[in-house]
């Protein structure tokens, strides 16, 4: 019989945390793909009572939705709040508190501007880039306990969100991917099909890293 694995994927009921989630079939024995219903990131309370019931897993996957984009002076302070909380302190407090196994993985999906803040998605660059600093700190932590922190920061990705968005501009999916240095629009199995290898490879040499998954679009690496 085969070593028993858990895996906890937050966001994992579409997009890129269901690919992780079909990707890690077959890999992990039991696997607790959450929706916002399961756990609302944005609230302590609902990630307080998820912590209670969920524990120990050899894989985490941090995974949540981004929030709106809107003008720096549209930006009220609840709506900083709201999303400091689904950004930075649920995953803080979800790192604290859910023991990861010894030789585990922790993967962070946040996103490419992380590298390449602009005057766009200003809540989403400056929340998101705050936990990866928490994250690569946290690296250097867990190392003690082979722990490997691997943060995937995808560009534009095909997943419904993407979808709705260029219909509502009347753009296809062949012309935006004209637009991208690569030509080519990644799909969520693609990070999934990485996730999958990671694990099940045990490779242990990513530990603190940032992977993009961006099409070329930094400018820097």
């Amino acid at each position: 019989m085969g070593v028993r694995m858990k895996a906890i994927i937050l966001g994992g009921t579409s997009g890129i945390g269901k690919s992780i989630v079909d990707n890690l079939n077959g890999i992990c024995n039991e696997i607790i793909a959450t929706g916002k219903k399961d756990v609302d990131t944005s609230s302590p309370t609902s990630v307080a009572d998820f912590i209670k019931k969920n524990k120990n897993p050899d894989v985490l996957v941090l995974n949540t939705g981004g929030p709106p984009d809107l003008d720096f002076k549209e930006i009220t302070p609840e709506i900083w709040l709201e999303n400091f909380n689904k950004l930075f302190l649920s995953f803080a407090a979800i790192m604290k508190d859910i023991e990861i196994k010894e030789n585990g993985y922790v993967f962070l999906i946040s996103s490419y501007i992380i590298k390449q803040p602009g005057k766009e998605l200003i809540m989403s660059s400056s929340l998101r880039t705050g936990f990866v600093s928490l994250f690569k700190s946290l690296s250097k932590i867990y190392s003690k306990s082979k722990i490997s922190f691997i943060n995937i920061a995808p560009g534009p990705i095909k997943t419904n969100r993407l979808v709705g968005l260029l219909k509502k501009e009347n753009i296809s999916m062949d012309e935006f991917a004209k637009t991208l240095p690569g030509s080519h629009v990644p799909e969520p199995s693609e990070i999934g099909l990485f996730v999958k290898f990671v694990v099940e490879n045990k490779i242990k040499s990513f530990n603190g890293v940032t992977v993009p998954f961006d099409s070329g679009l930094l400018e820097t690496i």
